[in-house]
């Protein structure tokens, strides 16, 4: 993953910028997205990276898992004679076939990067919940060339585009392997419905992604404001104050009402450890009160020590704060949207960017980037933080140490900072040498992690649970967030008086 960070977050950038007018295809590229037919090279690429994949995909659940039994269900008994694990390779040799059948580079491209997307998203539901996700593995036998559903799915989308007699031919066998991989796996409605959910979110992975686009430009151009007097109240601030609340009374709900006030105590100091980091980076004429997430990872410290001076276990704080922190960070990143902090930087491709129009949008009054199409580096934050989320949860429902979770936050959250970081194009963000200064820090908070993990604590009693004291905590902080991010003064020009 770090090699991939590295890539996406800076060599790949950096060649384009030394060679812009080079573009080199390499031996098992991608096929090209145009509607030119596929040569024989393009399909066998394609048949070799998916078949591959996939291989490596069913040994590595199968080797990490086993045959897990599952979480309710079982196999078919309607039809016997299919109950046979080696008919499972029939589906193998079919998915051999799809790429040589296929027309068009375009729809051999879709048919690969659709598989890819499929693949890598059942690999992740396998290994956190094989209960779930690992129900599509024959009983006994060899797993190595057994095809999940959802594949056969995605190559029934492909043939469906190009009628003839070979297609409706190759539709009836799909169908009819289809229904031999479900007689033939652990639990066939386990199978079947997460196949369905993998097929749809990897082969309209392009409508969602235009759609959440879309509806981050709205967000984005969303700016209202109220003034009471010498008060505003910027629509923004409930973002981060709805985001804090339900971080905080999920961690509460996790460590138990015994830590409620050590959670207050802790919140606020991560908050105002952020803010002091942000005004010594950021702080300007313009930014009287900007917000900086490694502050906050400076505040852990100081809140671990407050939470330690209290009596209690700093590890369990430590804990649930990595566990609930991508989802808080996800949803502040809607605020990021509206007041157009960390904002990306230039692109040509509609398909990607988006435009800021309203005024008091930092693109438009800080970085001068008003009606132009720029990155959405904040989607691009909150789909990565989505998944380190539901990650790290299950790490702490499966009862690994908070050291070792901390440790994987910092690690995923800076390796997806890394990458962020390379499209964002905020003017007061400092370049040291040929990286933005967040880049370094990414890469400092990274080996951080990689010390957490390695620090063999004691699992500690606890007793999880809802509890209106947390409740009352997750409440305040909230209210405490959304004052301090959402409501300012507008016509003082003091140091922490005004947002924008």
């Amino acid at each position: 993953m770090g090699m991939v960070a590295l890539v996406l977050g800076h060599e790949s950038i950096d060649l384009k910028k030394r060679f812009p007018d080079q573009s080199i295809r390499t031996v098992l590229d991608y096929p090209e997205n145009k509607t030119d037919s596929a040569d024989f090279r393009d399909r066998l690429t394609s048949l070799f990276w998916v078949c591959s994949y996939m291989i490596l995909c069913n040994f590595m659940i199968d080797q990490l898992n086993g045959h897990v039994s599952p979480s309710f269900g079982g196999s078919v008994k309607v039809l016997p004679a299919f109950e046979n694990q080696y008919l499972s390779f029939l589906s193998f040799i079919f998915l051999m076939i799809i790429p040589f059948v296929l027309k068009g580079k375009k729809n051999l491209r879709e048919w690969e990067l659709s598989g890819f997307f499929a693949l890598s998203l059942s690999a992740f539901i396998a290994f956190l919940f094989p209960a779930i996700g690992a129900q599509y593995f024959p009983e006994q036998g060899s797993v190595l060339f057994t095809v999940p559903v959802f594949l056969l799915f995605i190559s029934l989308r492909g043939l469906f585009r190009q009628p003839g007699f070979a297609t409706i031919a190759l539709t009836v066998a799909g169908l009819f392997l289809v229904v031999i991989q479900l007689i033939n796996s652990h639990s066939a409605i386990l199978h079947l419905a997460s196949s369905i959910l993998i097929f749809l979110l990897s082969a309209y992975s392009l409508q969602i992604w235009i759609f959440l686009k879309n509806s981050s430009e709205k967000i984005a151009n969303s700016w209202k404001e109220w003034v009471f007097g010498k008060v505003r109240v910027i629509n923004h601030g409930f973002y981060v104050g709805f985001g804090a609340f339900s971080g905080i009374l999920l961690a509460g709900i996790l460590a138990g009402k015994e830590y409620a006030l050590a959670l207050l105590v802790f919140a606020v100091l991560v908050t105002i450890f952020s803010a002091l980091w942000a005004q010594i980076i950021e702080g300007s004429a313009k930014l009287k009160r900007p917000f900086g997430y490694y502050g906050g990872l400076v505040g852990i410290l100081f809140g671990s020590l407050a939470v330690w001076a209290m009596g209690l276990n700093s590890w369990v704080i430590i804990g649930v704060a990595s566990v609930v922190m991508p989802w808080v960070q996800a949803i502040g990143r809607l605020r990021c949207l509206v007041n157009g902090c960390c904002h990306g930087s230039r692109i040509d491709n509609p398909l990607v960017g988006i435009r800021y129009l309203h005024p008091r949008s930092r693109v438009c009054n800080i970085s001068g980037l008003k009606g132009e199409l720029v990155h959405p580096t904040q989607l691009y934050s909150i789909l990565w933080l989505f998944f380190v989320g539901i990650f790290l949860i299950t790490l702490w429902n499966k009862n690994i140490s908070a050291s070792f979770i901390f440790g994987l936050y910092l690690i995923l959250t800076s390796l997806g900072r890394f990458v962020e970081e390379a499209y964002r194009g905020e003017a007061q963000t400092p370049t040291i040498k040929g990286l933005h200064l967040y880049q370094w820090t990414a890469i400092i908070s990274v080996v951080v992690g990689i010390l957490m993990t390695v620090i063999r604590i004691e699992h500690p009693v606890i007793n999880p649970g809802f509890s209106w004291e947390s409740f009352s905590v997750a409440a305040i902080c909230g209210f405490f967030i959304f004052f301090a991010m959402g409501v300012d003064f507008p016509y003082s020009n003091a140091r922490f008086s005004r947002l924008v």
